[in-house]
Parts: C-alpha cells; sequence; structure tokens
C-alpha cells in the first residue's frame, strides 16, 4: 500500500496521519525523537507495511509482476493497489467521499509539515500543488507515479507498459487486492485500539 492506503488507515487522526506519511523516512529509532502522538504514526506506518508484506495476496501480486519490475515488484503493486483503491473507493474505503478525505489528508500534512524530514519538506509544496493523491485516480496520474518512482533509482521501468500487462490481469490482481484489504483494516484497527485509545 502506498500514500492513499496509509493516509486513509490514518483517519481521521491528523497526528497519526503525518507519522504515517513521514515513515518511510525515518528510520531506526529516530522515531523516539518525534511528539507521541507522531510516534504512534511512524510505528503505524511500520505494522502496516510488516502487515502487508507478509500477505499471500500481496506476494502473489508481486510474483506476478516480478517479470517486469524485478526486485522493485513490491512497490510497484504497492502504487497498483492504491490505483485500485481509488477504482473501488465507494466499496473500499470507510470514508464515502474520495474529495473529502484528500482535502481532509492535504490541510492536515499541510499543517503539521514542520515535522517532515528535509528531503520531504522540500518534495511537499509540488505533492500538495500536484494533488499527489489524485494521482492514483486515473490511468494516467499512476503511469506518472510509476515513471517517476523508476527515475528517482535510476530504474528502466516502462510504466505504461507495465500498466498494458496489470490491464490484461487486473481481475486477479484485484481479486488479491480485495482480499489483502478487509485483512488490513481489521489488524490496524486491532492496532488503533490498542495503542491509541
Amino acid at each position: 500500500m502506498n500514500h492513499v492506503a496509509h493516509c486513509l488507515l490514518s483517519y481521521p487522526d491528523e497526528a497519526l496521519l503525518i507519522g504515517n506519511f513521514i515513515g518511510d523516512y525515518i528510520k531506526g529509532s529516530r522515531w523516539k525523537h518525534y511528539p507521541e502522538p507522531i510516534q504512534k504514526g511512524i510505528l503505524l506506518h511500520r505494522f502496516i507495511d510488516a502487515c502487508v508484506e507478509e500477505h499471500p495476496a500481496l506476494r502473489r501480486s508481486v510474483q506476478r509482476l516480478r517479470p517486469y519490475a524485478g526486485r522493485f515488484a513490491a512497490p510497484v503493486v504497492d502504487i497498483l493497489y492504491d490505483y485500485l483503491l481509488c477504482k473501488e473507493w465507494e466499496t473500499a474505503a470507510v470514508v464515502p467521499d474520495f474529495e473529502r478525505f484528500s482535502s481532509w489528508a492535504y490541510v492536515g500534512l499541510e499543517a503539521y509539515r514542520h515535522f517532515m524530514p528535509e528531503a520531504l519538506q522540500e518534495r511537499w509544496p509540488d505533492m500538495r500543488s500536484g494533488r499527489f493523491l489524485h494521482l492514483y485516480t486515473s490511468r494516467e496520474g499512476v503511469a506518472w507515479t510509476l515513471e517517476r518512482f523508476a527515475l528517482r533509482l535510476s530504474l528502466s521501468l516502462d510504466g505504461r507498459g507495465l500498466l498494458s500487462y496489470w490491464e490484461k490481469d487486473e481481475a486477479t490482481f484485484t481479486a488479491d487486492f480485495q482480499e489483502l484489504l478487509p485483512d488490513l483494516r481489521a489488524k490496524v484497527a486491532a492496532w488503533r485500539s490498542r495503542y491509541c485509545s
């Protein structure tokens, strides 16, 4: 799961949101340097990643994409699962209106931007003005996201070609996603009940 899922699984807690959003940037025990509500968001991010990585549905999707994305198949599937989440928003999400959800996320992240690591703070104005969550709502936006991902890693990845392959077998990937999401949501709800109540 990528940005959309991590933000959604933080809703409606803005401190949890910023911690979850910066989670990939906070290595080792550096999470302890943040205020407690944000610490929880960083730890939630790690919990979500661990749950997704060990889920058999995710592993099946990764195996199917490995010939096209190599060792980066897992993060590519994360991006494409966000696309499926947006595509099936009305039935998959707990927040009925994507515009209301994305507005909440943009405003909340802006309010807490001073907690973002420097590299992310530099990217944030472009991410917000480009409405980065909305990129996952269209094929073109996802292709652009995949190409940017490849550029950051100096990776040879044909985002549009990969999407063409994905769409030929989209029903199978969708079945994987639909198996994973309820399991993940239940685990996150239990985690939040235990650590955020």
